[in-house]
């Protein structure tokens, strides 16, 4: 599903944020040359995916002669060579856009990527590149604001001249990246629908529940330009989920492909989904049969949302989902701290991160202060996303001592890091609080001019709060 296995940019930069987990977010896509786009483009569409049928069909043919792959090989070299290689070579360019803090991309990475089947398949078709989106030493944002990347994985299959062929956002299992590939390059089509209608029409055979679940996926991952088509395919497809775990033998479910199946629809939902239970009930069991870093991650997410959602409601029961980890989740978090030593999903994280929106909902601001101050005082602290996130804390005080401390903070984040959209969000909203319009609007339009994608999630955040702070004026 495209809300499961996503990374996206944070929007909201608080101390009770999720952190960088993986919250949706996906763009619009450069598309076709637009050559093609305004020279009869579907002749031109048509013309191009029949030579790419030709070229695929071709170099399957080599592919079978070839030895087995061990994994997928990613081109050491240029964004440009790599391109020049596939143009030479007669491959397309596959792109794996990822972050260092991707979890989903771990994944991939370890799971994924190194399985024969899948170096088989893309070895032979494509020059496959891993671009890192914020390495600026090989232009990951410059590439990323070309092709309008704005969430983690996003799967792009490109041709040697540069321009799209289709995409996915979302981390998949080896069988749902190759159908990804086929149906992005023309290979193949999807077969989501037919089996939706097959679905409708009554058939429950377990099996065939489980690959239309496994295929939504990946129709899922392909709606990347559309919100709202993907929370409607989500919610078409949660009931369908919920329907096939009720209705089988739990003991059944404890196999590789059922596991990535739960971990697809119910990635980070909140303890007491009957789904979650079951895999941290019979956590030793899944890790037995699935790659433990997938079971980890994804009973530890739940317990991390659980954490945040207690927390931020000032309800002093997140402690307790904190001693979870020193209980029933010790195995997986011993796990994580190996593979992670500082994962955002371990507990000293979580009990400084979440702390401090516990201590504002509960109005004990003096100990806010303090934690705040304490944050400050570590080497290396990020200062200026420190301030910024205590601002956000502060601004629900009503004592003015901590009102006055809420502008301080914003205005010392801000300045500190002034191209920091989220910093520009707050100090404006700051500066707009103690009557300062003209200049909160200033520090918006600002923000808003150096932002590259301006169909992005933070641009749309501040592009609204700058059209509600003219409405007075216009009246």
């Amino acid at each position: 599903m495209p809300a499961a296995g996503t990374c996206s940019m944070r929007i909201f930069p608080s101390s009770t944020e999720p952190g960088r987990l993986g919250i949706p977010g996906v763009s619009t896509p450069e598309a076709e040359s637009s050559t093609c786009r305004s020279r009869r483009p579907t002749t031109c569409r048509s013309r191009r995916k029949s030579m790419i049928r030709t070229m695929l069909g071709g170099l399957a043919t080599v592919a079978a002669l070839s030895p087995l792959a061990a994994g997928i090989e990613f081109f050491e070299g240029s964004w440009d060579d790599a391109f020049k290689a596939a143009e030479e070579n007669g491959q397309l360019v596959f792109v794996d856009v990822y972050t260092e803090w991707c979890g989903p991309c771990k994944l991939m990475d370890a799971n994924v990527f190194p399985k024969d089947a899948v170096g088989d398949y893309f070895n032979a078709r494509f020059v496959n590149i891993k671009l890192d989106a914020e390495d600026e030493d090989v232009k990951g944002p410059e590439i990323g604001d070309r092709y309008g990347i704005r969430a983690y994985p996003t799967l792009l299959f490109l041709n040697p001249d540069g321009s799209e062929l289709g995409r996915g956002v979302a981390g998949l299992e080896v069988e749902q990246l190759i159908q990804l590939a086929k149906e992005a390059t023309g290979e193949a089509s999807s077969g989501f629908h037919d089996m939706a209608a097959r679905y409708d029409a009554g058939d429950r055979d377990p099996a065939f529940v489980r690959t239309f679940l496994e295929a939504a996926q990946v129709a899922g991952a392909r709606l990347h330009d559309d919100t709202k088509a993907m929370v409607a395919h989500r919610q078409r497809m949660t009931p369908v989920f919920d329907e096939y775990f009720a209705s089988r033998d739990k003991e059944t479910l404890i196999n590789a492909d059922d596991f990535a199946v739960i971990g697809a629809y119910k990635s980070k939902v909140v303890r007491g989904d009957p789904a979650v239970e079951f895999v941290i009930d019979n956590y030793d069991a899944f890790a037995a049969v699935a790659p433990e870093n997938a079971v980890a991650a994804f009973v530890l997410e739940s317990n991390y949302y659980t954490v945040q959602g207690l927390a931020n409601a000032g309800d002093d029961a997140y402690l307790g989902q904190l001693d979870m980890l020193d209980g029933p989740l010790r195995r997986a978090a011993e796990f994580q701290r190996d593979l992670e030593p500082d994962s955002p999903l371990l507990r000293e994280f979580q009990e400084q991160n979440f702390r401090n929106g516990y201590l504002a909902q509960t109005g004990r601001w003096a100990e806010l202060k303090q934690a705040v101050e304490a944050r400050l005082a570590k080497p290396g602290a990020n200062r200026a996303r420190i301030y910024t996130s205590a601002s956000h804390d502060f601004q629900g005080a009503e004592a003015d001592e901590y009102r006055l401390l809420a502008r301080e903070y914003a205005e010392r984040g801000y300045k500190l890091d002034p191209s920091d959209p989220f910093a520009a969000m707050t100090y404006a909203r700051s500066l707009e609080q103690n009557g300062q319009n003209a200049e909160s609007m200033a520090i918006l339009e600002r923000a808003l001019a150096e932002i590259t994608d301006p169909g992005s999630a933070i641009a749309n955040v501040l592009a609204t709060q700058l059209a509600n702070l003219k409405k007075p004026a216009a009246d």
